[in-house]
């Protein structure tokens, strides 16, 4: 009962709050290892790119491998307040994902690839696509860029970094660093340049996806605060990353 008691007080588990004391620092660990994860998988032979997709399922299970339920609720994993943010949601996800690719249309220069299609090249290269119907390459490229990262990386960045650095400062402080957290793993994504065994970075380009990502987090995080619960953010990303394959599948490749 009275372990009980304690952990209502508490984002982490007990035995591992016993160990790491602090929640940040399960945090930091957990987001080192979960970068190198996606780096590899990004960066790495095209054998390998699995390894971003096994990145976002991993992060469904921590919040239950770590947060009590305390910490659970507080992530957002309950019933929703304001269900009308659900609409909210998805509508915020679209205009952003659109935005994001006019954007990209005006700023990235004609010598390097949309962002879009830097993502997309990552999840099927472009020697693939070329060899399965159009029609599969949609779904199969689709289907899990709107289920298991929106459900990861909400859980993760807007659920357990939020609320950790939360427990420890503000909700401004946290805002801002569970949103450079989310544009830094981001960088992955684009802005790298691999020739050979030489790594660029296209500085322009990459320093306008990284603040592009930041905003985005901090929308994402605004659903999330707003409504109470976890999902109207899972959604907003959800949507953005739909209207980002829609639109590339049908406007930029």
């Amino acid at each position: 009962m009275e372990n009980s008691l304690k952990d209502e007080k508490n984002l982490l588990y007990l035995k591992i709050q016993a160990i790491f004391k602090q929640p940040w620092i399960v945090i930091l660990i957990l987001y080192v290892i979960l970068a190198l994860v996606r780096g590899f998988g990004a960066f790495g032979p095209e054998k390998i790119r699995i390894l971003i997709m096994v990145g976002f399922i991993l992060m469904w299970f921590l919040p239950f491998s770590f947060f009590s339920k305390y910490g659970r609720k507080r992530i957002g994993i309950k019933k929703i307040d304001k269900p009308m943010w659900l609409l909210w949601g998805f509508l915020i996800g679209a205009i952003a994902a659109l935005a994001v690719l006019g954007i990209g249309v005006l700023f990235v220069t004609s010598n390097v690839e949309h962002w879009y299609v830097s993502i997309i090249n990552q999840v099927m290269s472009p020697e693939i696509r070329e060899i399965l119907p159009f029609v599969s390459v949609f779904f199969m490229t689709t289907i899990p860029s709107i289920i298991l990262s929106p459900i990861g990386e909400e859980l993760f960045f807007r659920g357990m970094i939020h609320e950790a650095v939360r427990d420890k400062t503000n909700e401004k402080v946290a805002t801002i660093v569970n949103s450079f957290a989310f544009a830094v793993v981001h960088i992955f994504h684009f802005g790298f340049i691999v020739e050979g065994t030489t790594l660029q970075y296209l500085v322009g380009p990459g320093i306008i996806w990284f603040l592009l990502m930041f905003i985005l987090s901090i929308l994402f995080t605004v659903c999330r605060k707003k409504s109470g619960s976890i999902l109207p953010a899972i959604l907003a990303h959800s949507s953005f990353n739909l209207i980002m394959c829609i639109t590339t599948f049908f406007l930029l490749l």
